[in-house]
């Protein structure tokens, strides 16, 4: 606990940015709300591939930390460095060249120049984005979390203050609407990034001597076990970005619900995403001290508390949803009735999934703690593309479900996942079974 508590926090406190956020857009109007929904599926859908290969960061260096190996620990940090710079090269070009393109083919009602706009303002985030992983991963992984922890809530409180005053106006600022928040997460990103940049700053030392070809080696085997690990974090992400695409059929309304249902599960998925990099660091540490029985205990106990945690938040779907709505929207207004009885159908549809959903993100860190990535990569492509999307879409299209079709086919695709993953680790975190490498 005395690492999963501050990693929590900082989780809470990494999506609080973005929930306040969505929560000046949601104040703005339907159609800004909608528009950042749309906007938010398609960069997100990128943004997490690169964040789950700069994940290999911090599950190595655990494991070299955990064999007590402090050059390592320098190999690892400088070459995650690069890794994450020349991801943002790649990526930020992708999306600069890509959003006129992009921006053409939006749905009806939105506006797209600002789609472009925006995609484009979101590219100069990405070097503050990778960096950030990259620092954040050295520092959680080798018994410094609080720190990130600091330089988050930092982040949170001048998020907090600046989207509203950019968005409004406040004193002197001009009021900026819809590019108010998008221009406060580039600002609060690029803050977080280079407070903790300070502190990583002893482990990356761009001066100090390195065995010849170990960090070209190192970065290598960071995509080796980074490569699966973004396709399978792009396999989820890409499941909820497709349905909020899909969710655009069915009109601005339907998707800015869909967006506070999205937000609010988001808000409550921050917990078990938070432990499961405290139980992938933990499980890391002790495969690398060849402690595969005390690995194994670590992995099923962050199990239990992801699940029990998220049996708790379905309670609250199910008893007081429109509370929860109402933390994003108006919900007391005559003008937002049917989005809130829209988004209130989503979050009960949510409370039969959000269990599963603990227990999968806390399963894929333990395996990825023990260097197992390729075949939870397989098992969550297959789960939610196959499963989530297909039974979705069958649902909402041809037998006229609607969003709920959606949604149903989202439970779908997190149960059959939580299920085969759970059921990998335990094969492999067997007494006398090797981690993968």
């Amino acid at each position: 606990m005395t690492l999963a508590v501050p990693v929590v926090v900082s989780q809470f406190a990494s999506n609080g940015m973005t929930l306040i956020g969505t929560a000046v857009m949601g104040r703005l109007g339907t159609t800004e709300l909608a528009t950042i929904a749309y906007v938010n599926a398609l960069f997100n859908l990128g943004l997490m591939v690169l964040v789950g290969v700069m994940l290999s960061v911090p599950a190595r260096v655990a494991a070299a930390h955990g064999a007590q190996d402090p050059q390592a620990v320098r190999v690892t940090a400088r070459a995650g460095a690069l890794l994450g710079a020349s991801l943002a090269l790649g990526f930020g070009t992708l999306l600069w060249l890509g959003a006129p393109l992009v921006a053409q083919r939006s749905p009806a009602g939105l506006d797209a120049g600002l789609i472009q706009e925006t995609l484009r303002t979101l590219a100069l985030v990405l070097p503050a984005s990778m960096g950030f992983m990259t620092c954040r991963g050295i520092l959680e992984a080798t018994g410094q979390p609080r720190t990130v922890t600091a330089a988050l809530l930092l982040g949170v409180a001048a998020s907090a203050g600046l989207a509203p005053a950019l968005a409004f106006g406040w004193g002197p600022l001009p009021p900026l609407g819809f590019r108010g928040p998008v221009l406060s997460t580039v600002l609060t990103l690029w803050l977080v990034f280079l407070t903790l940049l300070r502190f990583a700053w002893p482990a990356l030392r761009p001066g100090a001597a390195l065995p010849a070809g170990a960090v070209r080696r190192e970065y290598r085997q960071l995509l080796h076990v980074g490569v699966p690990i973004g396709l399978t974090l792009g396999a989820e992400v890409g499941l909820f970005g497709v349905t909020s695409l899909l969710m655009a059929q069915f009109g601005t309304e339907t998707l800015a619900a869909h967006n506070v249902a999205l937000q609010i599960i988001t808000a409550a998925f921050m917990v078990p995403l938070g432990l499961s990099t405290a139980v992938g660091i933990r499980v890391a540490h002790l495969s690398g001290r060849k402690q595969p029985a005390q690995a194994r205990r670590a992995g099923l106990i962050g199990m239990q508390l992801a699940v029990g945690f998220m049996l708790t938040v379905s309670l609250l779907y199910l008893l007081a949803p429109r509370a929860v709505i109402g933390l994003f929207v108006d919900a007391h207004a005559p003008a937002n009735a049917a989005l809130v009885a829209t988004a209130t159908g989503y979050l009960l549809i949510a409370a039969l999934f959000q269990a599963f959903d603990g227990l999968q993100v806390t399963a894929n860190a333990a395996l990825r703690g023990l260097q197992d990535t390729r075949v939870p990569m397989l098992i969550s492509l297959a789960s939610y593309w196959l499963v989530g999307l297909g039974l979705g879409a069958l649902l909402a299209f041809p037998l006229g479900l609607g969003g709920q079709g959606l949604w149903f086919g989202l439970t779908a695709g997190l149960l059959t996942s939580s299920a085969l993953l759970t059921w990998r680790f335990l094969h492999r975190a067997r007494p006398g079974l090797p981690a993968v490498t």
